[in-house]
């Protein structure tokens, strides 16, 4: 069983780890480099007091037992005897006052600062001198050198910390990932094995949300289903009883009431065979075997189906043109789309318009559009045409405004698309119906 993964933990695992090896990186090089520094200068004043131990003569130079090294870091020696007259200068040209009292003091001659320690004894006085700026200079290495590694690991630590968080923020995207990702049937809630367990308690209030939310559309769906279901019931037995009132009416005095009825009860029991499908849309029902289709053949007998209406209108329905396409998928929802598609744009254009269908293929697409000669869609209502009951202008217009919304379910259900837009050469609306030439879905 997996340990629980806590962010707050690793965090403070991988940064104490990374502080610890910022300090130990650092704490080494500075060693080494400060080492080196203290090393080169102790060197020297080994060297210097070999040269100057002793009474021995100046060294012209330096060059007797000559190491290379910065010149500036030699120590200016100077001897005198009881009576003030010089026994040795190690450096004859640099001219620093001889001092009455033991002890240091700092000296200037001209544009040279002097550190000066002065040991004065009753038969000599011995003066040991040096320039600041060996100690400036020593001071500012020093400085450097400590600063060096931390200059140099700060980038570093940077990229290390900048992978860290990465590294920690991948259990986080994976989550949201996953939860992105999740189909809206999906049952089983979102995993929490590899979730941190700070998020856990955030991922348990989501899993508790789409259960209630899964719960709410169950619920919804089952109520239009059942509602479709008990409505159908007595729409049809009134649709019983108009035909034996209709049979019964030798004398014609209820024929345009019953007319009227009927016509009502048409319309309600296709509001509520409409209700039903896009319920059983919604509840993504599987789609039923899927079969080659022709789609040309398909829209003609669309056309066919839907002449009668249109000539009751006065429109002009027709077929322009027939490009050799077939598709595989379900029968039932790609008459459901055409039928929905070509009736809206029937009803919707004005008597002596023309609504055209055309089947065509253009690469690995094909490509079913209805063009009509009716008002078309208002911009304002463009994103709002597939919503269920949205009728577009006008409203006095024949519809449940469901059609669309039917159309484009189906439409997704099958792996293709729907799109509406404005004609481009006048006034009307085409609607296109866009299918990949190899659809084949389960």
């Amino acid at each position: 069983m997996k340990g629980e993964i806590s962010i707050r933990r690793t965090a403070f695992i991988w940064l104490a780890g990374l502080m610890a090896a910022i300090g130990v990186c650092a704490a080494i090089t500075s060693s080494f480099l400060v080492r080196k520094e203290a090393s080169d200068f102790l060197d020297n004043q080994l060297r210097q007091i070999a040269l100057y131990v002793g009474d021995a003569p100046p060294v012209p130079d330096g060059r007797v037992g000559y190491v290379p090294h910065d010149p500036e870091d030699d120590f200016v020696i100077q001897v005198w005897d009881a009576a003030g007259k010089p026994l040795r200068l190690s450096h004859p040209a640099v001219n620093i006052p001889r001092q009455t009292a033991t002890g240091f003091a700092d000296i200037s001659t001209g544009s040279d600062n002097w550190r000066v320690y002065t040991l004065a004894a009753s038969d000599r006085t011995v003066q040991v001198s040096q320039d600041m700026s060996v100690r400036q200079e020593l001071a500012a290495n020093a400085a450097l050198q400590a600063a060096l590694p931390i200059i140099v690991l700060i980038p570093l630590s940077l990229l290390t910390l900048s992978w860290i968080v990465d590294r920690i923020m991948a259990r986080l995207n994976r989550l949201a990932i996953a939860v992105a990702s999740r189909d809206t049937t999906v049952d089983s809630p979102v995993p929490t094995d590899d979730v941190p367990t700070e998020v856990i308690p955030f991922v348990s209030s989501i899993n508790l949300l789409l259960s209630r939310l899964r719960a709410l559309l169950e619920r919804q769906r089952r109520f239009i289903s059942d509602a479709a279901h008990e409505l159908r019931t007595p729409l049809s037995a009134l649709q019983i009883q108009i035909d034996n009132l209709r049979h019964d009416d030798r004398d014609g005095r209820f024929s345009q009431r019953l007319t009227e009825l009927e016509a009502g009860i048409g319309r309600a029991t296709s509001l509520v065979s409409k209700l039903l499908r896009l319920a059983r849309y919604e509840a993504q029902e599987t789609a039923p075997a899927p079969q080659p289709i022709d789609l040309v053949q398909l829209a003609v007998d669309t056309v066919a189906r839907l002449t009668p209406l249109a000539e009751s209108r006065r429109i002009d329905l027709g077929i322009t043109r027939q490009d050799k396409a077939t598709a595989v998928g379900s029968l039932s929802d790609f008459e459901i789309i055409l039928d929905n598609l070509v009736e809206n744009a029937v009803r919707y254009t004005p008597p002596y318009g023309t609504v055209d269908v055309a089947v065509a293929v253009a690469g690995q697409e094909i490509q079913i559009e209805i063009r009509d000669t009716g008002p078309g869609i208002t911009e304002e209502e463009m994103p709002r045409v597939f919503e269920r009951f949205f009728r577009a202008r006008p409203q006095d217009s024949e519809g449940s405004g469901l059609g669309l919304a039917i159309a484009k379910a189906a439409a997704e259900r099958q792996g293709a698309r729907l799109t509406l837009a404005m004609r481009e050469d006048g006034p009307g609306l085409v609607a296109s119906l866009i299918v990949p030439k190899i659809l084949l879905r389960a």
